[in-house]
């Protein structure tokens, strides 16, 4: 037992030297790609290592190959974890954002249980079960929807086409560094996504923390759409720490209550009570330019030019109601049973 046990950390540094290994390959092999150097500003790599276990073995190791081999970091806002359930495949993307050009290479996990040395001496097609090329720059592509046809419908990237084309697409363009982590932990970045910032900064602006010591805000998500995902990354405000409380809405009670997009407070833990705002959010407020090719491109097309309304939420968004909350209303809207809308008197 005592040598078992003595084996152990031996047996971890091999799988940790595989993993890092994995980590530089990749790498290596979508420089090569993509004809770029270490350290390249215009390059975005995007992985699901560290999330991504692999017959028990964990792959964070992997980004720190990744890291070595083409100096891409999280420091430097240009490495980011996509968020996949652990028994997903382990992959990386690399999108050169200067030309457009995105490689994608999946692992094969049969290969990640080789020893170091042998893990050393395979071919790049023994190590990945998938290596593509494709240009998912949206200009590139709407002037190509051929070559769009070929990435999306006959999944280029094993079916993460529109997750790493979408985050790319608005990285390239300047995305900043906690927007594109949001929608790396929702996986993908949509429409839904990008009005969950709209939202918190309309409520940063009217509804602003002053105490950081004491406030904090709560989200009543009725109902629920991907903005929900963006305000726990921005807000800590997680349901786990009772921070959100999510619900669903009939079709019946969105048509009572139109483009209802929940209820936001600001929270004063001490005095044990808030000012509350019940939002709507219009996607059609504003008559954006439209997307003419291929489906697709749609919602592509869309998270881009809804960048351009970063600073402007307040075009998508109406206050239908303003109203105080203390700790007995606050328990009304979220506990189970109670109808928070109701109980807003917005419905």
């Amino acid at each position: 037992m005592i040598l078992l046990l003595a084996l152990v950390p031996g047996l971890a540094l091999a799988d940790n030297a595989v993993m890092e290994e994995l980590g530089s390959k990749a790498a290596r092999t979508a420089m090569q790609e993509l004809k770029i150097e270490k350290g390249d500003a215009s390059v975005l790599v995007l992985t699901s290592a560290g999330h991504a276990i692999v017959d028990g073995q964990t792959t964070q190791a992997a980004l720190k190959g990744l890291n070595a081999e083409s100096g891409n970091s999280v420091g430097d806002a240009n490495l980011f974890q996509v968020l996949r359930p652990h028994w997903k495949p382990v992959w990386f993307y690399f999108f050169n954002k200067a030309n457009g050009e995105a490689v994608f290479l999946q692992a094969d996990s049969q290969a990640l249980n080789k020893t170091p040395d042998e893990f050393k001496a395979l071919s790049n097609d023994q190590v990945f079960s998938k290596i593509s090329k494709a240009n998912v720059d949206i200009d590139y592509l709407a002037n190509h929807t051929d070559d769009g046809n070929e990435t999306f419908n006959k999944k280029a990237f094993n079916g993460n086409e529109f997750s790493l084309a979408g985050i790319s697409n608005v990285w390239g363009r300047g995305g900043s560094f906690d927007f594109i982590q949001a929608t790396c932990f929702h996986d993908h970045l949509c429409p839904g996504v990008t009005s969950g910032l709209f939202l918190a900064k309309y409520v940063e602006e009217k509804l602003p923390i002053t105490n950081i010591s004491t406030e904090s805000y709560k989200v009543i998500s009725c109902p629920n759409w991907c903005k929900d995902d963006l305000l726990q990354m921005r807000w800590d405000a997680t349901p786990g720490k009772s921070g959100m409380f999510v619900m669903a809405l009939t079709d019946t009670e969105k048509k009572a209550v139109p483009n209802i997009a929940g209820i936001y407070i600001r929270w004063n833990d001490t005095r044990k009570e808030g000012d509350a705002l019940a939002l709507g959010f219009n996607f059609s407020a504003v008559a954006l330019p439209q997307w003419t090719g291929p489906s697709w491109g749609s919602k592509l097309y869309q998270d881009i030019v809804l960048m351009d309304y970063v600073d402007k939420p307040e075009a998508f968004i109406t206050v239908i109601k303003e109203f105080d909350v203390d700790a007995a209303k606050l328990a009304m809207l979220q506990n189970a049973g109670m109808h928070p809308l109701k109980v807003a008197g917005v419905m």
